[in-house]
């Protein structure tokens, strides 16, 4: 929040901390603009002699190296031409709404491809000696104009400045000096052509989020299909007794976590058709009780194999054929019991 009084503006922002900041910034007097100049020239002699190209030059520097070509030119220059047709044809009306709001959606997608194709130059011109030289003299006219309540410089020196300028409060305070010094409009995207038609006709709200003729939030995509949003931008949906729940692109509902609802997990299978239990988890008592009832079947498998190979060789002998005796001798079932072996 920024409000201006006697040619400062009040800052109120906050530091890396989370605690309550408050600023001034005031206008850069004649003096303080020369000195600026000074850190401008400074920066302008250093980038060229480290080998900085100059701005005129970047142009064919992007081509060289395949950045900018003639396809991304001619990209560039058919989005601008499509904004330019859509502002036409909202300001001369005559289509149905629902015309206007495709021509309108159209126009904030093209504006999105249009930062994309110019992002990568905007940040290469920030290394040509120009640019260098103007991020230098605005850093120093931030560093000067930024004041305490007592009227006093906010830092005691530039390095003093530039340790503590990825704090909040100057990143807020520098944002207000820009808009001061190089006209920008805080209100730019709300001021946009598309944006006072969607706004206007009640097909955008405040924030300029999308919403249907309820006033709910909404997303559509490039084919045109709807979806219903929740204030954290998720997809939604709502049951017979008008409660929400998420679902993915697809429709589907999902968790919280974004997991399939009413899809349980089922385990991978080894080779001989057992669940293999999964890395880093608990078994649960039911899969504890299957494998221990499974270990006891296998005890008592080996058990009554062992007592039946016992038995056969306590009736016929050892080396005996086996066969039917004419009056086998009662046994007991069990184990055979060991030998003991004594020594004289």
């Amino acid at each position: 929040m920024a409000k201006s009084k006697n040619n400062r503006i009040k800052v109120e922002s906050k530091d890396l901390e989370g605690k309550k900041k408050i600023v001034y910034v005031k206008i850069p007097d004649t003096r303080i603009n020369k000195e600026a100049q000074l850190a401008y020239n400074q920066a302008f002699r250093d980038a060229l002699q480290s080998g900085a190209i100059l701005r005129q030059k970047l142009t064919n520097v992007l081509e060289e190296q395949g950045v900018w070509d003639d396809e991304k030119e001619k990209q560039y220059k058919d989005v601008m031409s499509s904004i330019s047709e859509g502002e036409k044809s909202l300001k001369k009306g005559g289509i149905t709404l629902s015309e206007a709001r495709e021509t309108a959606l159209n126009m904030k997608r093209k504006r999105g491809e249009f930062r994309g194709l110019i992002a990568e130059r905007s940040s290469m011109d920030g290394n040509t000696a120009e640019g260098q030289a103007d991020n230098e003299r605005f850093s120093f006219l931030v560093y000067r104009c930024l004041l305490q309540d007592n009227g006093s410089q906010l830092f005691a020196s530039k390095e003093d400045y530039e340790e503590n300028a990825n704090e909040p409060y100057v990143v807020d305070a520098a944002g207000q000096l820009a808009e001061k010094l190089y006209g920008l409009d805080p209100d730019y995207e709300s001021n946009l052509p598309e944006s006072k038609f969607l706004t206007n006709y009640k097909l955008a709200d405040k924030k300029l989020r999308l919403i249907n003729k309820d006033g709910h939030l909404i997303d559509i995509d490039e084919d045109g299909v709807e979806r219903l949003l929740d204030e954290d931008n998720r997809f939604i949906a709502y049951d017979d007794d008008g409660e929400s729940y998420y679902i993915s692109r697809t429709g589907e509902k999902i968790d919280a976590e974004g997991d399939i609802v009413g899809e349980a997990f089922s385990p991978f299978l080894d080779d001989g058709g057992k669940p293999i239990p999964v890395p880093g988890k608990k078994k649960s008592k039911i899969e504890a009780s299957d494998e221990t009832e499974d270990s006891d079947e296998t005890e008592e498998t080996e058990e009554t194999e062992e007592t039946e190979e016992a038995e056969m060789v306590g009736d016929f002998g050892e080396g005996t054929p086996i066969g039917e005796p004419e009056e086998a001798p009662v046994k007991k079932r069990g184990r055979p019991k060991k030998k003991q072996t004594t020594t004289e």
